[in-house]
């Protein structure tokens, strides 16, 4: 007994150390992007204050969606309509805003109400019916988007109210953002040194890898703080997109909800014996991403001051590739916030550096499938190799 028990926590580290070193090299991976493109094609623009924050506003809407996603396909569900979500959402904000005159907040609320709806919509006939969410989200990535263009008469409305376009084009104060970004970093920091120092690991790799995310925190910490000092300050979309990385962290590792979300992808048969509603479960994660996907609509919509109804046509498919990317299994069962947010800071930066390198759109999106691809074969890997394939 005492022999299998001493198994299981060696094999739950090297587990836990697999995927640490998954992510570290992902971040390293984003470093040398950076480094190489600065140094060599883009005369040292990449890495100024005023990119960087730039790069930082520009991965918000994916990674926002990434986030949504990423719950979904740990609990082995998936949403191919988000960018018609987000599309129907923007052109309503905008028929609220400027054909109707309607104020900022109710705009919003109304903005939310319409993502939940959806995602009710679809959660409801993937579990009512027994459809497969692939085929349910595929479906409305049609009829969502068409009602889109409905609604809009296929007309691109813009100019919304000031106070709306102040949401995505807003700082706050230098001293403020880096009294923020402190704390938070400071937070995370001293985690991360309590559990080096804690002694509980005895494999050196282990000692190594603690030492080495010590690293990455501090140094992002520090980093972000200069960047939003010297160039105008935390953006507000960026303000968001960290409530929304702590809230869902938190609740992925320390509520019933998130244990109930990993034990849904895990083993759902198991879950269900437990007493876990699966059909609740489902219902409620599309309709997070739901919410998720009009809070990114909000934000592009705000960016771009205009209300296109043809917007957010692969968006779903960055999404995807970005919570993938980060470590997320295509086959459900585990995925983590942080990594997600790591995987999608690298389709940004992907993006980012070829563009600023003048590389056409279309070698952007196969720098992108390459590395998906990559990643879904190690993924697959790692499963056959795991169940003795």
């Amino acid at each position: 007994m005492a022999n299998a028990r001493a198994r299981d926590v060696k094999n739950s580290t090297l587990a836990a150390d697999t995927r640490k070193i998954r992510l570290l090299l992902l971040a390293f991976a984003t470093i040398l992007l950076w480094l190489a493109f600065d140094l060599i094609f883009t005369d040292g623009f990449v890495l100024t204050p005023r990119n960087l924050t730039t790069l930082s506003v520009q991965m918000t809407v994916t990674c926002i969606l990434a986030i949504g996603m990423t719950w979904l396909l740990i609990a082995r569900e998936i949403d191919l309509s988000a960018g018609a979500v987000m599309a129907l959402v923007i052109v309503v904000i905008y028929q609220l805003q400027v054909v109707h005159d309607v104020g900022t907040l109710i705009t919003l609320i109304v903005a939310l109400a319409v993502g939940v709806l959806l995602g009710l919509i679809n959660g409801s006939i993937r579990v009512v019916l027994m459809v497969p969410s692939f085929v349910v989200t595929l479906a409305g990535f049609s009829w969502i988007r068409g009602t889109a263009f409905i609604v809009s008469e296929g007309q691109t409305h813009a100019g919304a109210k000031d106070s709306f376009y102040l949401i995505s084009n807003s700082y706050l104060p230098p001293a403020f953002s880096i009294a923020l970004i402190v704390l938070i970093g400071g937070y995370f920091s001293w985690k991360a040194l309590r559990n080096t120092l804690a002694g509980q690991r005895k494999l050196p790799i282990s000692r190594v890898l603690d030492w080495l995310q010590l690293l990455v925190v501090v140094g992002v910490t520090i980093g972000a703080a200069v960047v939003f000092y010297v160039y105008r300050g935390l953006p507000f979309p960026v303000l968001i997109l960290l409530v929304v990385i702590l809230a869902t962290n938190w609740v992925s590792t320390s509520t019933t909800f998130g244990r109930h979300i990993y034990a849904l992808g895990g083993n759902p048969l198991a879950a269900r014996r437990v007493g876990i509603s699966i059909s609740l479960m489902t219902i409620g994660l599309f309709a997070l991403m739901g919410a998720f996907t009009a809070l990114a609509g909000v934000i592009q919509a705000s960016l771009l001051d205009a209300g296109p109804p043809g917007i957010g046509q692969l968006l779903a498919l960055n999404a995807i590739s970005a919570a993938i990317i980060g470590g997320t299994s295509l086959f459900g069962g585990y995925g983590s916030i942080w990594g997600t947010v790591v995987g999608s800071l690298m389709m940004a930066s992907i993006a980012n550096c070829l563009s600023l390198a003048g590389v056409d759109t279309f070698f952007q999106m196969v720098a992108t499938g390459l590395i998906l691809i990559i990643t879904i074969a190690v993924d697959s890997l790692v499963m056959n190799r795991g169940k003795g394939a």
